[in-house]
């Protein structure tokens, strides 16, 4: 049976409330479109007064299947030491402590996007064509779409379950080294740090509770590829995330600083 891509954007006041995505066949659209609509109108931001669908048929023979990058969860106890796992992750990934500080620096600076950063992790400068916009990463769910199992399974939420899809599709474009993430629910305090050999690092303490800021960027190395060819990768191909989640592995944050 087909596939559909549908989207989901809202907001109030002309400011951002929520957006999410879903890859459904047409026996679920009714479904995933009414569970989206829900979340809309439940947000902790608020109770979206514009809600916006798009539901889009999808060429499956253009579709990339990926395995969900390993989960590591880092006990950290605050956001300092949140922030410390970010860092000490960037430079094992062979970025130095000067452009670390300047790249977590954005990184706080990023709040309010509509979509992420993409940062040239040689020279630091945004390459996103529109840097209110930003890249939007879309196109991506787990297979079958059936997040309320894969929540249980995980033992965690959807946030978790989004974010994962998400990272995994991103960190799979050959030329992102790594992405930095943190959502902006007011509600919910964890963000992560992605790479291919490090998987996704879940940090439970990366903002305040209650506080509404958020932000992502990507990690882009300029010395792989055309700018284009990536931001083509992550905002157009198709990709769906195997269900398969491995065991989580957790680690405090004295062992994580030891790796």
């Amino acid at each position: 049976m087909a596939l559909h891509s549908i989207k989901m954007r809202s907001s109030k006041d002309n400011k951002h409330i929520s957006g999410a995505e879903s890859i459904v066949d047409e026996d679920n659209l009714e479904t995933a479109v009414s569970r989206l609509i829900k979340r809309a109108l439940t947000h902790s931001k608020g109770k979206a007064e514009n809600i916006n669908i798009k539901i889009e048929k999808l060429d499956e023979e253009k579709i990339i299947f990926l395995e969900p990058l390993k989960v590591t969860t880092v006990e950290v106890e605050n956001t300092i030491q949140g922030f410390k796992c970010v860092k000490y992750l960037l430079n094992k990934l062979g970025i130095d402590d000067e452009k670390s500080n300047k790249i977590l620096k954005i990184f706080k600076q990023a709040s309010c996007m509509r979509g992420a950063i993409l940062l040239d992790i040689n020279t630091l400068e945004r390459l996103e064509p529109d840097k209110d916009r930003g890249i939007r990463a879309t196109y991506m769910d787990f297979e079958n779409s059936n997040t309320d199992r894969l929540t249980k399974e995980s033992g965690q939420n959807t946030h978790f379950i989004e974010a994962l899809a998400l990272a995994t599709k991103v960190i799979n474009c050959p030329y992102i080294i790594g992405e930095i993430c943190y959502s902006d629910d007011p509600n919910y305090t964890a963000g992560y740090i992605s790479s291919k050999k490090y998987g996704y690092v879940r940090i439970p303490h990366l903002k305040e509770f209650g506080d509404e800021s958020g932000g992502r960027i990507f990690l882009y190395d300029s010395s792989l590829d055309n700018v284009q060819d990536c931001i083509d990768y992550i905002e157009k191909s198709k990709t769906i995330i195997r269900n398969n989640i491995s065991q989580q592995t957790y680690m405090t944050y004295e062992e994580f600083l030891n790796l």
